[in-house]
């Protein structure tokens, strides 16, 4: 399953989130594809693979320390 996740850096918190982004735990079943850093919002954009929704919610839940971190299912178009 691919998942996006947007995250918006809480006040004052921009660079622990950059910080987070670039050492992250990735846990078993995880494969980060893409991290992005985006002018505007939000402020870092991570595509990733996961085995199941428990996985990638594993995952996304340190981000949400220093970000609004909301994840998308992402579906091919194909």
């Amino acid at each position: 399953m691919w998942f996006v996740m947007f995250a918006t850096a809480n006040p004052e918190q921009y660079g622990d989130l950059l910080h987070l982004v670039e050492k992250c735990k990735v846990p078993e079943g995880v494969k980060i594809h893409r991290k992005l850093k985006v002018f505007g919002k939000p402020d870092v954009v991570v595509v990733f693979e996961a085995r199941d929704e428990e996985v990638a919610a594993e995952f996304v839940k340190q981000f949400g320390r220093v970000s609004d971190a909301r994840t998308h299912l992402a579906i091919s178009v194909e």
